[in-house]
């Protein structure tokens, strides 16, 4: 009887190993997916960041009396830019705006613009850009602070 009890015993707790071990795998799983997921974000806004900044040069040189533009509604359209206009300027978790438009005087052409991804979760870097087309990032997740002085990415 001590026997079947303790195997009893030994099967539960064997049991109860199996489930931990499969709970852990599940989780760090899950973990990985969800970084995985973080980083198409991270891809996709980098990209987008550099399509829109491309598309204003293209804007600026077909409208020289306007210069850069503030909406990305005017920039010409491709599919990612058409995807940004149709969606309110956000995308995978970021929303993104053309801010920061000055001319050298009144009635000039805008000659500054600026591009920020701000992230809509936490946990998410910034991207930026600017006349000067590099794209900058802030890992604290602030378009400000990356204005300011974001750290180049590479090309």
């Amino acid at each position: 009887m001590v026997e079947t009890a303790t195997k009893s015993v030994s099967r539960q707790l064997l049991l109860l190993i199996a489930v931990l071990v499969f709970s852990t795998l599940v989780w760090m799983a899950v973990r990985r997916m969800r970084d995985l997921m973080m980083l198409g974000y991270v891809d996709s806004a980098i990209g987008r960041v550099r399509t829109v900044a491309a598309a204003e040069e293209q804007f600026a040189k077909a409208h020289p009396e306007i210069g850069y533009t503030c909406s990305l509604s005017q920039l010409p359209h491709d599919e990612l830019i058409t995807g940004l206009v149709a969606k309110n300027q956000k995308y995978n978790g970021y929303l993104f705006e053309i801010v920061g438009c000055k001319a050298s005087a009144p009635k000039k052409p805008n000659l500054i613009y600026q591009i920020t991804a701000r992230p809509l979760r936490s946990g998410l870097p910034a991207f930026c850009s600017d006349d000067s087309g590099i794209v900058k990032s802030d890992y604290g997740g602030s378009v400000e602070k990356c204005l300011a002085n974001g750290v180049p990415l590479g090309n």
